[in-house]
């Protein structure tokens, strides 16, 4: 699954359904940002990943979100289990590197 959420459905997406959700936090402006979507996307599109919800949220117009993740820089990827934040990661890398840091947080949510 993957979709865009504001900071109205924040608790609901990412805290409240206690599996393992991967959020992209992004600003729209951002480089990086623009380049790890499609990346992203492709990731959560794969059959491996079928029991990982894939969000992301435009933290220049979702401040509790950006607040609530202590987001200071773009994209960052926000691994939750069961609710709780477990990793984080700045992926502010050329588009290649983006796929294994994504991959990487996932495996570190599988344990």
């Amino acid at each position: 699954m993957f979709k865009e959420i504001d900071d109205s459905c924040f608790q609901q997406e990412v805290i409240e359904p206690g599996g393992t959700v991967l959020l992209l936090a992004y600003a729209p402006w951002c480089g990086d940002c623009r380049r790890i979507m499609p990346v992203f996307k492709d990731v959560s599109d794969l059959p491996e990943y079928g029991d990982v919800c894939f969000l992301q949220t435009d933290v220049t117009k979702n401040t509790g979100a950006k607040k609530t993740l202590g987001v200071e820089r773009y994209p960052t990827l926000c691994l939750f289990r069961g609710g709780r934040q477990v990793a984080e990661r700045v992926a502010e890398v050329p588009e290649e590197e983006q796929r294994a840091i994504i991959r990487a947080l996932l495996r570190q949510g599988a344990a």
